[in-house]
């Protein structure tokens, strides 16, 4: 396999290297069996209503609004204050919604206790998930994702889990977890009940404990987990590794920080996966490489949480869904051919991939509209084994003419802009 150097990574544009250098990686990955999906979480904490309507739906399958937790008699509490508007936009965009039960602070009373007792007897889990089931209907959600942590987590969760499924899956909604801390306490056949479980590879270490500084979410800690999970029989086609879009500070710059934060104030920042003295967190190349880890050893990527996110081409969920959207067009794109030279896919989404497959150099890529007007042209050097990636998302839908020079000739290609 080739590989682009971190000197090349650090000169090339964020987005172009992303796209280039996953077509040099990307020779002899196989087409996944099952659907790939893109995770997000939505906290209610934020200004939702702004979010739902700013947000680029196509970027992710799975909304995971969070958190709500019940009162002492299993009523959920905490704010909707933008679900429906979340909820509508979502599903504009087929992309599903779910609620996310639990937290971190699940793991701590009255939450603890409330969980406990309202799962305790069969009775009382029957009592609860009537009223889960109400709220799901009422925001018209997709699912439930339950987030229990810690010690929220006892005897009583497989049972729960068992008959929570059961009246999910009547009414053909969805049930995920997000597992991590605490997880060692469910019972590896509660995991069968699951339609995925999002794997929380983070929080390894963190400004709670400033006397050992060090990476939050390695890249060897995703491995390990998604080996974890595989072990205890949970199949890949259920596992969606999680990625952070924060990191941890230590020492004088102790705290949480979302990605955008650090970006803000370290503009390189997006290269690397440590700035100051010192924040741990994941950059680009890092989000690339679990996303490459996640397609070929999962079923999916699962970020926590969205708003962490920065715009613009230094987004870490753009990193995600065009390495994901790039390996669907490779293993299923419909090419177009004249001579040794090919374009795909056909239609075309935001980027168009040119591939040489002689010896030939090629000079230049222009691309034309059907009544000859210049509409993109790009410098080149195709090479036999790695693509070219044109980006033509400012192109408007319509018949386009793809015209190589390769060795003094011209090529020309006809193919659809979406």
């Amino acid at each position: 396999m080739k590989s682009c150097s971190l000197k090349n990574f650090r000169k090339k544009s964020a987005a172009l290297f992303v796209l280039f250098s996953l077509m040099c990686f990307w020779q002899g990955l196989k087409a996944q069996p099952f659907p790939f999906r893109i995770v997000g979480y939505v906290p209610n904490w934020i200004d939702v209503v702004a979010f739902a309507n700013n947000f680029n739906y196509s970027r992710v399958t799975h909304l995971n609004f969070a958190f709500q937790n019940p009162d002492a008699s299993g009523n959920f509490t905490e704010s909707n204050d933008g679900l429906t508007t979340l909820v509508t936009k979502a599903h504009q965009n087929k992309v599903k919604v779910l609620i996310s039960v639990g937290g971190a602070s699940s793991a701590n009373d009255p939450l603890k206790t409330n969980y406990q007792n309202l799962i305790s007897t069969a009775d009382k889990r029957a009592v609860f998930i009537s009223k889960i089931l109400v709220y799901l209907k009422t925001y018209k959600l997709d699912g439930l994702d339950l987030d229990e942590e810690g010690p929220a987590i006892n005897t009583n969760y497989a049972a729960f889990v068992k008959q929570l499924s059961d009246s999910l899956k009547s009414r053909s909604l969805l049930f995920s977890a997000a597992v991590g801390w605490g997880s060692e306490n469910i019972p590896n056949p509660a995991f069968q009940y699951f339609d995925f479980i999002n794997l929380m590879a983070y929080d390894l270490t963190g400004s709670w404990d400033i006397s050992h500084p060090g990476q939050h979410s390695p890249y060897w800690y995703a491995q390990k987990m998604i080996n974890d999970y595989k072990s205890r029989g949970v199949g890949k086609e259920k596992i969606c590794l999680g990625v952070p879009f924060y990191g941890y500070g230590f020492y004088k710059k102790s705290g949480s920080f979302s990605y955008k934060q650090i970006l803000a104030s370290y503009p390189d920042a997006w290269s690397t996966d440590k700035v100051s003295d010192t924040i741990y967190y994941n950059g680009m190349n890092t989000i690339w490489r679990k996303t490459k880890l996640a397609l070929s050893e999962a079923s999916g990527v699962m970020i926590w949480e969205l708003s962490g996110d920065a715009t613009g081409d230094k987004s870490l969920l753009k990193v995600i869904s065009s390495t994901v959207d790039t390996a669907k067009v490779l293993n299923s794109a419909r090419y177009l051919a004249s001579g040794n030279i090919k374009v795909f896919p056909n239609p075309a989404g935001d980027y168009l991939f040119v591939e040489n497959l002689s010896s030939e150099k090629a000079g230049v890529i222009r691309i034309y509209s059907v009544l000859g007007d210049l509409a993109k042209s790009q410098q080149v050097g195709l090479v036999h084994d790695s693509p070219i990636t044109v980006e033509i998302s400012e192109l408007k839908s319509g018949t386009y003419i793809c015209n190589i020079l390769v060795s003094g000739e011209e090529r020309a290609i006809e193919f659809i802009k979406k």
